[in-house]
């Protein structure tokens, strides 16, 4: 311990002796080491750290899928779900939940919530209690087990000031009395999402008959969302199995309704992560890359260091320093820089963990949590000392390696052929490095730059949305719905700069409705009622006028075409071309499975045909879609007005409201946004990935740069008397310029074709993150090939004129 304090002491004097050495080596090694525990942090938050409720490594998902697809994981139904449950023996607890609008309604007015209808075997299975109060109990999931609703800890300290006497208090929701029963505990989320719950409801009303069919009885109504605890020693694949074994049997005692369903199991983190784990995994290998070319750049320069001290080691070995001593200590050395590295990285981390926050995608699940946690601080000690180890063996190695008569005549001034070579191959490991990263870079900004060309169908400028919650309990009956909504659409004609206007479920881009349905006169081999499937929107009159969706044929909604008015559709071209190849789609009749309590509704009359529109993102093309008129299928109680503008579109809020309010004061507005947000959320995600792997690759371009100049400019260091020789004896500046710019270029070509090579194999990996580019274009191995070779060309060009200016008089008399 004493010779290792020793170590440090003379290691740190040395660095001392070298600011500048120390401070371009620190520097390399902070900017990789900051990146690297900024990115890990993230990784961290979002992958690695276990969720925070009881025994999180049994949780797992429950989800549909097909027999012929299981890459889908969908809803289930309650009669699928309560069997499941009922007969499976994989699992301590199955719980079932749904996120929905809530409307509250107090002293402060009608307020729309981020809602959950959850079982009772929810906050059990989690692991948690609450606050105050208790949870539901199992007699709230059966008909006329009452109203109760639990507050998250946010909500009751925002609406109820954090009364704690608020339990028991009867509250308005949906236009019916529930009764809170508790509060939960501060940090609680459950379901984990983007936009956090702030009240569950029991089941009962689920399960209660309101004047249509329970939606607890209805099995081809696939609405709910199921969690799972597994036994101690089950594991995820085993309960899939029994779940997919009782599923096919469900599937033959009810063949119409779950004809070709199946059942997933996931564990609960994997699906909380699946569809955002391959990006930040790509990010993390992007950013280990750069620390890699970062210690290569030190490990450049400590060959460089160990040069100018080969007097100094030959001295002290020939005083009797081992071999093994001396590579202690100049591994000491350099974990020392690696550990001072660390320091500064983590400072850097803190502000680019925060910029990471920043620039992240909303719908990140937990992002926001990420810290330097003492699992961050514990690999950024770790990566540190490693990256110490790495970059200061091989220099070590060389240095001790010593002719002690040589080294102590030489004075240390000649790089030798093995020093050349090996700082040679480090930079074109820097540049092959590189070359995968800014390969990586172009193909996703090329990706996303092909995502902004896409035309989404839609004219998305100018065109406000807002988000309107109507109460189950008061408007219960399709009739009530139809008549706010014609009200509110004929109202609406009085905002100023309002040039059209419409009402939609779901909004594009933030989701969709899979619905079966059949073709009037075309029966299926399959036998089943409604063999096929479509995309279902619910729109009102001047629906795609307003969206700037052009119409193909025939006609589009009018205020006649009512509830009791004849039952009709519009379809897109999507749709017609798949279903009605060889025939004129308008005439013909569809019928739907999609009701308020999922019975067939009546066939309908196509009556139109619009032009394809991406509805739900920019990188999956058009699928079939069909169109119903909202008033005459007043199912949901919540709809999207859709408004295009003359101007500012935040501006008409105001306005909006009052129309609102005149039809009904108690419902509310929410989620006031533009239409050009959510097209930009679905871009969200591309554009954090381009950006971050592009900073990223200019970072090691700019390092991979700084190396190459510090080996050619080294290189004319050590060979100026040669320079000056060629100079004396007739060489023009000329021959002197290409002698040095071939060097780097010669590594820089080789550097290149590596790393093509690598990227070859690598990019496939980042397949699953393209768009409309292969992982292999051309076009980019191309451009970065270039965008190498001329920075390379200035890399070396700065030293060369340094060498074709050498004054051959002096450089003769340069020992």
């Amino acid at each position: 311990m004493g010779t290792l304090w020793q170590d440090v002491r003379y290691g740190l004097r040395m660095l001392l002796k070298s600011p500048g050495f120390t401070l371009a080596a620190v520097a390399s090694l902070a900017l990789g080491i900051g990146a690297n525990t900024a990115v890990f942090s993230v990784v961290n938050a979002v992958l690695l750290r276990a969720l925070p409720f009881a025994s999180p490594e049994r949780l797992v998902a429950i989800g549909s899928t097909r027999t012929t697809d299981r890459s889908v994981f969908g809803t289930l139904s309650y009669p699928d779900f309560i069997d499941l449950r009922t007969q499976s023996q994989a699992f301590e607890r199955l719980a079932a939940y749904r996120t929905r609008g809530l409307t509250m309604i107090d002293e402060g007015g009608a307020v729309r919530l981020r809602g959950a209808i959850a079982g009772a075997e929810l906050f059990p299975l989690l692991g948690v209690s609450p606050l105050y109060g208790r949870t539901f109990t199992p007699d709230e999931d059966r008909p006329g087990g009452g109203r109760a609703v639990i507050l998250s800890h946010s909500f009751w300290q925002n609406r109820f000031s954090a009364d704690p006497q608020v339990v028991g208090r009867t509250v308005p929701v949906n236009g019916e009395s529930y009764i809170i029963v508790g509060v939960m505990p501060p940090g609680f989320q459950f379901p984990i999402e983007a936009e956090p719950v702030e009240m569950w409801a029991n089941f009962a009303r689920d399960t209660e008959d309101t004047g249509t069919q329970a939606i607890s009885v209805q099995r081809g109504n696939h609405y709910l969302n199921a969690v799972g605890q597994l036994k101690p020693g089950v594991t995820a694949a085993q309960a899939e199995i029994q779940l997919v074994s009782i599923a096919g049997q469900l599937e033959q005692q009810y063949p119409n309704d779950n004809h070709g369903s199946s059942v997933r199991v996931t564990p609960m983190l994997e699906r909380l992560t699946g569809e955002i784990s391959r990006s930040l995994w790509v990010i993390f290998a992007a950013v280990g890359l750069v620390l890699l070319i970062a210690c290569a750049n030190v490990a450049s320069l400590l060959l460089a260091r160990a040069l100018n001290r080969r007097r100094e080691i030959a001295v002290r070995m020939a005083l009797g320093a081992s071999r093994r001593r001396v590579i202690r200590q100049l591994l000491t050395e350099s974990i020392l820089l690696a550990l001072l590295g660390g320091g500064a990285g983590v400072l850097l981390a803190s502000f680019g963990t925060d910029a990471l926050i920043a620039i992240t995608p909303e719908g990140i699940p937990r992002m926001r949590e990420a810290s330097l946690d003492g699992r961050v601080l514990f690999f950024t000690l770790a990566i540190a000392t490693l990256t110490g180890v790495v970059m200061g063996i091989v220099p070590a190695w060389q240095t001790s390696q010593l002719d002690l008569q040589s080294a102590l005549k030489e004075g240390g001034r000649n790089l030798t052929g093995a020093r050349a070579v090996l700082r040679s191959a480090l930079v074109v490991a820097q540049i092959a490095i590189a070359v995968v990263l800014l390969v990586g870079a172009g193909l996703l900004i090329q990706s996303f730059a092909r995502l902004l060309r896409v035309n989404p169908g839609f004219d998305a400028e100018h065109l406000l949305t807002l988000r309107v919650g109507l109460s189950d309990g008061v408007y219960a009956k399709p009739d009530q719905v139809a008549a706010f909504h014609e009200r509110l659409l004929a109202d609406l004609a009085t905002v100023p700069g309002v040039s059209a206007y419409s009402t939609v479920h779901p909004l594009p881009m933030t989701g969709n409705i899979k619905v079966g349905f059949n073709i009037e006169d075309h029966p299926d081999r399959s036998g089943r009622d409604y063999p096929n499937e479509t995309r279902l929107f619910l729109v009102g009159a001047d629906y795609f006028r307003t969206l700037g969706i052009a119409l193909r044929q025939g006609r589009e909604y009018t205020a006649r075409d009512g509830l009791h008015s004849t039952q009709v559709a519009i379809i897109n071209e999507a749709f017609a071309r798949r279903f009605f190849p060889d025939r004129n789609p308008l005439g013909q009749r569809i019928n739907p499975t999609m009701s308020a309590d999922n019975r067939p509704l009546p066939m309908r009359e196509i009556i139109g045909v619009v032009a394809d529109a991406r509805s739900r993102n920019l990188r999956e093309a058009p699928e079939p879609e069909v169109y119903l008129h909202l008033p005459q299928v007043p199912a949901t109680g919540s709809f999207t007005l859709l408004l295009r503008t003359r101007s500012e579109a935040q501006s008409l809020t105001g306005f909006v409201r009052e129309v609102v309010a005149k039809q009904d004061r108690n419902v509310p507005l929410s989620q006031v946004r533009t239409f050009e947000y959510y097209l930009s959320e679905t871009l969200a995600q591309p554009r954090f990935n381009s950006l971050l792997l592009s900073v990223f690759a200019g970072v090691a371009l700019l390092l991979t740069v700084i190396g190459l100049y510090g080996v050619v400019a080294y290189s004319v260091s050590q060979r100026t008397q040669e320079i000056g020789i060629r100079l004396a004896l007739g060489a023009r500046p000329w021959d002197v310029l290409k002698l040095v710019v071939g060097q780097g270029i010669t590594l820089t070509l080789i550097g290149v074709v590596l790393g093509s090579v690598a990227a070859m194999a690598l990019t496939r990996l980042m397949k699953s993150l393209l768009f409309g580019v292969s992982a292999t274009d051309p076009v980019t191995f191309a451009a970065i090939a270039l965008l190498l070779a001329g920075v390379a060309l200035l890399a070396c060009y700065i030293p060369a004129r340094r060498a074709m200016k050498v004054d051959p008089m002096v450089a003769l008399r340069y020992e």
